[in-house]
């Protein structure tokens, strides 16, 4: 069965390779977005884009123009160390933007409430990425993961980087030796 899988998802990597994505990012990869799948995609790769990427903005709208183009990039430079690396087997959804200035209890249900509706529709895995907000995973439950400064305890980029990386390779891993 471990090797009828490895073959599947070597097949999809290729496929996908060859396919494409419309959207190129710096380093040339595909990288799938959520608006990029058509229906018959889904159908097809949907056993294999395993994990959701949700992000979550923070903005809570105090923010100038300015300051809510600098918090939505710096989301975007961490999304870049999930996306990029794991190219294939995740999908990026829409940005959670909006959040009051405390991040009260009835947020932080609505934001369960939203990982698992997403794992409804197929994913394996879902993973809450906030470059702003101080979330942790106890705080959020129906994630299997949370990456955020808080989380993290790093805030240079580099570091950043690699800690999710090792992050997902860790959450991805636990979960094939307990089944």
């Amino acid at each position: 069965m471990n090797e009828e899988r490895n073959f599947a998802v070597l097949h999809f990597f290729v496929h996908f390779s060859i396919m494409g994505s419309n959207d190129k990012e710096k380093d040339g990869g595909d990288v799938v977005k959520f608006s990029e799948l058509t229906e018959e995609q889904w159908e097809e790769w949907g056993p294999y884009l395993d994990t959701c990427i949700l992000p979550v903005t923070g903005l809570n709208g105090t923010e100038s123009p300015i300051e809510a183009g600098y918090r939505l990039e710096k989301l975007r430079d961490w999304l870049d160390g999930i996306e990029i690396p794991f190219r294939g087997r995740t999908v990026t959804y829409p940005a959670y933007h909006f959040v009051s200035q405390q991040l009260d209890d009835d947020e932080l249900r609505l934001l369960n409430g939203l990982c698992t509706r997403l794992r409804r529709q197929g994913f394996a895995y879902i993973v809450v990425v906030s470059a702003q907000l101080p979330l942790t995973s106890d705080k959020l439950p129906a994630a299997d993961l949370v990456i955020t400064p808080a989380e993290l305890m790093e805030e240079e980029a580099g570091q950043v980087r690699s800690a999710m990386k090792i992050c997902v390779q860790n959450m991805w891993s636990v979960t094939q030796t307990q089944g």
